[in-house]
């Protein structure tokens, strides 16, 4: 019985069909629930699959598998999942067809995640495809409603623009950006005439000359950046308006039931600008986020994987998050090649990392490898036969570990002492510049690095949720486009005691897409103590190129070009403060002049660091963008960026090259610890807190000494220890 709010929930996908296969459902279920120990399976429900005509419903082979989860006692998720439109559907309204930006209608077909047919679906824009897919919604609520195992709904996998993740690996960014059929371009006149009013107001934003809305067209070619901006924006919310569709219309017919969903991306993590994911609007209407979670995919660090429970746990905003997705084997890479597949350690590691920064649960994909497509093979945690591995014995090891100190667990809150600024505009800035978030992704996961290695915990924010900042220091990362309000927020945030950390061209462009004539904007110039005067692109990386007329640039050592000035170059920037260090530009190179500031960084003559007092507060202004840099493992970038963390942010427990981390603070708690180093173990003395006298391995159930308030641990390579401590 899943307990809300006291039970950590263990479980694994089951049934996407056409896998597994359907004389297999009495074992496969009495397995997950007896011999692995699970509470939780879930049943991804396509429409097309259920809804093969107007007015029939096929739901047999779900019936029999709820007979066996009622029986036995196996709870069940309920995975909506609309974007595997009818057939019958497509054929009397192809106008509903998703278009793409190089007026390509999408037929339904299969793919690798909707095996069963009918992606991308249909697109929402065309009122009879919201009334078909409620009409299956309603029947299929109905349907299960009344099972005793039936515990939630997840109302929308991974929720993003759906056919921006077509698998067609010979298309281009025309192929890959959404939705321009008919429906989509007056929903999106419409929206712009809600948001502008007048065509003069709306005129003066995206410096047009307008005399009808009908006249506008969404935007193409590499143009204004209002228009790709606002573009998006119309597209954050249509997806969480339907997002709130989808919760409204189940809890219409099951009002006491949750109703979840969870990302599949999580920026700024993963670079996924056209795919329009805004997890924070996404969020808001659920009952609980969460989050797929793929390491092995990605080759992610210890601290990039923190990170993405991180920023889940900003995204639901005090709502209950999860792992939804944890890889149970290989994942493809594309369909002939695998990533390496997940050792049985892995699933120790991940799941009390992920619960240390308080994921309240786990759900892997999958049960079984997928039969066909370009998953098959891959992300199963049995056997193709159903039979155990290694990794399936180590994953209900973990499960029984977790659950059984699921009171710890679930009784503790993570308390965060720093907050980082996320703003989905910059992704929308940086594909309209150069199709890309990237650099995005990558300032930000450079500065979770040093959040990691100081052993401190970070709550993620967007400009519309600054209004709650309650952590000592706030990172404000490549914040290409601001506000004056946003610029406002964060002023007041240092007037009334912050520690503010700023990067270069803060507020570079207003939320138009118009470049400022004075930074940091706003408010913040004052704030921070600095003008910026003319930035240089600037990088270790920068080479002589050759744009072409169609776009490309080119890179040609032969070409007789003029080479590039030392500035440009990513010079050496020495900084006095906070510690005396040298690391080179990157990204761009911005002098700072000083308006009441302290310089604490220079390159010759050129001031590129400051700090500022400011009210109760301080400002950190750095004239380059430091994320780029530890995003290369820079350590004299990483030292820097710790040591102004530690100065004003005090984490619960701290180590040195192990990262420790506490879960719980009551009469018992559990210390767990982190080596994020790939081939080396590492031995040192780990603080306890000083109310702790006892700790116990969990795993091997051997007492270990506490010694000094401190225990000595050997940590395997990228592997973790956990030990229950007791006053």
């Amino acid at each position: 019985m899943i307990e809300e709010g006291r039970t950590f929930v263990y479980g694994t996908h089951y049934w996407r069909p056409p896998t597994p296969l359907r004389d297999t459902h009495e074992r496969n279920l009495a397995h997950i629930k007896h011999d692995l120990g699970f509470d939780l399976v879930k049943f991804r429900m396509l429409w097309n699959w259920h809804h093969r005509e107007p007015e029939r419903f096929a739901f047999d082979e779900v019936h029999e598998m709820f007979d066996i989860c009622d029986r036995i006692g196996l709870a069940v998720l309920i995975e909506v999942n609309l974007e595997s439109a009818p057939y019958w559907l497509e054929r009397v309204h192809p106008e509903a067809r998703y278009v793409n930006a190089n007026g390509r209608a999408i037929e339904l077909g299969s793919q690798e995640a909707t095996p069963g047919g009918g992606h991308p679906g249909l697109c929402f824009h065309h009122p009879t495809v919201v009334e078909e897919a409620q009409r299956y919604l309603v029947r299929l609520v109905d349907e299960f409603k009344g099972r005793p195992s039936l515990y939630a709904y997840d109302c929308w996998n991974e929720p993003h623009l759906e056919p921006a993740w077509c698998n067609m690996m010979w298309g281009n960014t025309g192929d890959f950006t959404f939705c321009y059929c008919d429906g989509s371009r007056r929903e999106f006149r419409q929206w712009l005439q809600g948001v502008y009013g007048e065509i003069d107001v709306f005129n003066e934003a995206w410096g047009r000359a307008y005399t009808d809305f009908e006249q506008v067209s969404p935007p193409i070619l590499q143009g204004n950046y209002a228009d790709w901006l606002d573009w998006f924006r119309f597209w954050f919310d249509s997806l969480a308006e339907n997002m709130a569709w989808r919760v409204r219309t189940i809890k219409g017919r099951d009002p006491n039931r949750q109703v979840i969903s969870h990302s599949g991306a999580v920026p700024p993590v993963l670079p996924r600008a056209g795919a329009v994911i805004h997890n924070w609007k996404f969020a808001e209407p659920v009952d609980k986020w969460g989050t797929s979670f793929a390491p092995q995919a990605f080759g992610w660090p210890l601290s990039t994987c923190a990170m993405v429970a991180e920023v889940t746990r900003g995204a639901a905003r005090g709502k209950d998050f999860w792992i939804s997705e944890m890889p149970g084997g290989a994942s493809n890479i594309r369909g002939f090649r695998r990533s390496w597949p997940p050792q049985p350690e892995h699933y120790r590691l991940w799941n009390w990392l992920t619960a240390a920064h308080g994921s309240r649960g786990t759900m892997h994909w999958s049960y079984l490898p997928e039969r066909t497509g370009q998953e098959a093979g891959g992300y199963g945690m049995m056997r193709p036969d159903g039979t155990d591995n290694p990794r399936s014995l180590a994953i209900a090891e973990t499960a029984r570990r977790l659950k059984r100190h699921e009171d710890v667990i679930m009784g503790w809150t993570p308390p965060t002492q720093v907050a980082v600024l996320y703003d989905p505009d910059i992704s929308s800035l940086l594909f309209a510049m150069e199709l890309t978030d990237e650099r995005y992704g990558k300032t930000h996961t450079g500065y979770y690095r040093a959040i990691w290695s100081a052993d401190l915990l970070a709550r993620y924010l967007t400009p519309e949720t600054l209004d709650d900042v309650r952590e000592p220091v706030l990172i404000a990362p490549m914040m290409l486009v601001m506000d004056d309000a946003t610029a406002e927020k964060l002023a007041r945030y240092v007037r009334d005691g912050g520690t503010l950390i700023l990067e270069t061209r803060t507020g570079l462009f207003d939320r138009h897409g118009y470049m400022r004539a004075t930074l940091p904007a706003g408010a913040l110039a004052e704030a921070a103590g600095v003008v910026e005067g003319e930035a240089v692109c600037s990088d270790p990386e920068n080479q002589p190129t050759v744009p072409t007329a169609d776009g490309r640039i080119l890179v040609d050592p032969d070409a007789d070009l003029p080479d590039l000035d030392p500035i440009s170059l990513g010079p050496p920037i020495a900084f006095s403060e906070p510690v005396k260090t040298s690391v080179r530009a990157h990204g761009y190179l911005a002098p700072l002049e000083l308006r009441g500031a302290r310089p604490i960084a220079a390159w010759g003559s050129l001031t590129l660091g400051a700090h500022h007092a400011y009210g109760r507060g301080q400002v950190y202004t750095i004239g380059t963008y430091l994320g780029l840099a530890m995003d290369k493992r820079i350590a004299e970038a990483v030292d820097l960026v710790r040591t102004i963390l530690l100065r004003h942010a005090r984490p619960v427990v701290r180590g040195n090259r192990l990262r420790p981390r506490m879960i719980g603070d009551g009469e018992r708690a559990i210390l767990a610890v982190f080596n994020d180093h790939r081939r080396e173990a590492v031995t040192e003395a780990v603080p306890v807190p000083e109310r702790y006298m006892m700790a116990t391995d969990l795993y091997t159930r051997e007492a270990v000494a506490v010694v000094g308030q401190a225990v000595e641990l050997t940590v395997p390579a990228e592997d973790c220890r956990i030990l229950l401590l007791e006053r």
